[in-house]
């Protein structure tokens, strides 16, 4: 009878550490490497911005995964398409609480023959484009239209365009007036230069119109995608110049999925040699647009970074 008791309290206190006593664990998976998690603000605009799920982290070519035991980060894994390898964590890592944070959802923009949402195309006759004189101008972009999966969360359609020959660091746009845009920080604009010395304020490049829409996706692909940064360089996420919140991707188009042709223009370059960047959309050469999005303040910023 003593045997049987003392098996019977054995096996309760087996019951209760097992589901007492047992630590939960947590993880956050993020796209990308260049990271630190030590709690200051580049770290916390990385978390809101790289967020992504388990499939698309074993997915994708580099990713975290951090692992929290009873809120506090305790080891952390860097994958490389879906091969885990330890990451060291640094002291001031040690301990960092865990967020539950909203997951991103990535999007491939796909050519399709109809859609309301495009690249390219004509500028509008209602849709006003920043003109200046002191600097090469914008190109129209195209239209990304909140009827479309990915883009519900718009306030508006949104008309894109943009100086993409133009060496600047971020270019910030109020598009408060959807059909009128302004820059922002054109004082830092009209510092800006550009490689092109045959590009004039009154330079027009046009091109092809290619229609697109989104499809939810574990990968980065396509024309372009949304939501989530594949970050060339160290990433330069956006801090809203006017709500000071950190400003979502609304797309990165990229230069090996993008092939979009000039329709016209009136650019002649006199070296034979730089024809080829006005042949097609392009974004240094061989770089990547990064265009992100703040519903609130309903302001734009355009980054391009190129290998």
């Amino acid at each position: 009878m003593k045997i049987r008791t003392k098996f019977i309290i054995l096996t309760f206190m087996g019951i209760f550490t097992s589901c007492f006593g047992q630590k939960e664990e947590q993880h956050i998976y993020l796209a990308g490497w260049e990271a630190e998690f030590n709690g200051d603000e580049q770290c916390q605009k990385f978390l809101e911005t790289q967020i992504i799920d388990k499939e698309t982290a074993n997915t994708i070519w580099s990713s975290i995964d951090l692992v929290f035991s009873n809120g506090k980060l305790v080891k952390a894994y860097n994958i490389e398409e879906g091969d885990k390898t330890d990451r060291k964590l640094k002291p001031s890592e040690i301990s960092f609480e865990f967020q539950k944070l909203k997951v991103n959802q990535i999007y491939n923009l796909n050519q399709v023959t109809n859609s309301e949402s495009y690249l390219g195309g004509e500028i509008p006759k209602e849709f006003n484009i920043p003109k200046f004189e002191f600097n090469a101008p914008f190109q129209y972009l195209g239209k990304f239209s909140k009827s479309e999966e990915a883009f519900y969360w718009l306030p508006f359609d949104l008309h894109i365009a943009a100086p993409i020959y133009l060496n600047f660091d971020k270019l910030f746009i109020d598009y408060s007036d959807p059909l009128n845009p302004k820059v922002l920080n054109i004082e830092e604009l009209k510092q800006t230069d550009n490689s092109y010395d045959d590009l004039k304020p009154d330079s027009e490049i046009v091109f092809e119109k290619v229609f697109i829409t989104s499809e939810k996706s574990t990968d980065f692909g396509g024309i372009g995608h949304t939501s989530v940064p594949n970050w060339i360089q160290y990433p330069d996420i956006p801090t809203c110049p006017k709500s000071k919140k950190t400003m979502k991707l609304l797309c990165q188009l990229t230069y090996d999925g993008i092939n979009i042709k000039t329709k016209h223009t009136n650019v002649q370059p006199k070296d034979e040699w730089y024809k080829q960047y006005f042949e097609k959309m392009n974004f240094w050469g061989d770089g990547d647009l990064y265009i992100f999005f703040e519903p609130e303040s309903k302001i734009m910023c355009f980054i391009i970074q190129h290998t």
